[in-house]
């Protein structure tokens, strides 16, 4: 299962939300999987929505785990976790319509600035609030996915730079606090506003043979990254929606996986995502699904049918 610079697809995995589109300048070395393109322009809100006879919206957010990046550089917007958490909320009776303006490659600076993609308002956060304000009265249901790019630019061949990682996730502590209060201001009180965590696509280096040298530097920054998306959230009366469990991230007793006995953690981020079979870190069909699964919980939860 070794492949060259296997390492540095590992080392890639380290931003989670995996998404390419990282400053040229700053990118690693690293196969072509492990850093897609940016996405396409993501859908824009509609100019009019008094003229809109879609009804009530679901507002998703993010990187390229939202927009359905699969290994390649296509994105599958439809069966994309917010689509398949839309057609649970769907089936239970909740009637919603999806406005997905997530964008591969996207960071939480540039969420706010713009640069990735390419939105009328100018950036992400600028059009989430145009639609927010549009819709006023009839968004039902926002939620994001984001922090993970913010690391990519901290993996150098072979390794991650901690000091830089750090570095990394000063900057999500400081611009994700902005981002949900800008979007609970633009929401509402009423709507609930759901941060989704990130799994942890080091685990497979045990299965993959190589980048367990690198296994607790990468999970220490995933673990802080967790731990400032879950603070950021909560302060900013939004609600956390971590996949620990979905992902079994927590359960290291033997399975197989492969013809071959692993960690159940490791087989279940092997099944969840490409990183075992394409090394790409983004969800495979399964993975959407079962991320889908846990967002509709969580907004079932929250209130939304």
């Amino acid at each position: 299962m070794r492949r060259p610079l296997l390492l540095s697809v590992l080392a890639a995995a380290l931003v989670l939300a995996g998404c390419g589109g990282a400053d040229e300048a700053a990118a690693p070395a690293a196969p072509a999987a492990s850093a897609p393109a940016p996405s396409a322009s993501p859908t824009e809100a509609p100019s009019d929505p008094a003229e809109d006879p879609l009804g009530r919206t679901y507002l998703a957010l993010g990187d390229s785990l939202a927009a359905g990046y699969q290994p390649g550089g296509t994105e599958l917007r439809d069966s994309a976790y917010p689509a398949l958490a839309l057609s649970r909320l769907d089936r239970a009776g909740a009637e919603l319509t999806l406005e997905n303006l997530a964008c591969s490659g996207e960071t939480t600076d540039s969420f706010l600035d713009g640069g990735k993609c390419d939105y009328a308002a100018g950036s992400q956060m600028a059009q989430a609030e145009a639609v927010l304000a549009e819709r006023a009265g009839d968004v039902a249901l926002v939620s994001i996915d984001l922090g993970g790019n913010d690391l990519l630019r901290c993996v150098r061949e072979t390794a991650v730079d901690t000091a830089c990682t750090k570095q990394g996730l000063a900057g999500v502590a400081e611009n994700l606090p902005e981002i949900l209060d800008r979007l609970r201001a633009a929401a509402g009180q009423d709507v609930p506003v759901l941060v989704l965590g990130y799994y942890n696509p080091w685990l497979a280096a045990s299965y993959l043979g190589e980048g367990e040298g690198q296994l607790d530097a990468a999970t220490s920054a995933y673990t802080a990254l967790d731990r400032a998306i879950t603070k950021a959230a909560t302060e900013a009366g939004a609600t956390p929606v971590p996949l620990t469990s979905a992902f079994k991230l927590d359960d290291a007793t033997p399975t197989t996986f492969g013809g071959r006995e692993v960690p159940t953690n490791v087989a279940q981020v092997c099944t969840l995502t490409y990183i075992c079979t394409a090394f790409d870190i983004h969800l495979t069909d399964e993975g959407a699904a079962v991320v889908g699964r846990v967002l509709a919980a969580a907004a079932t939860k929250a209130g939304v049918t």
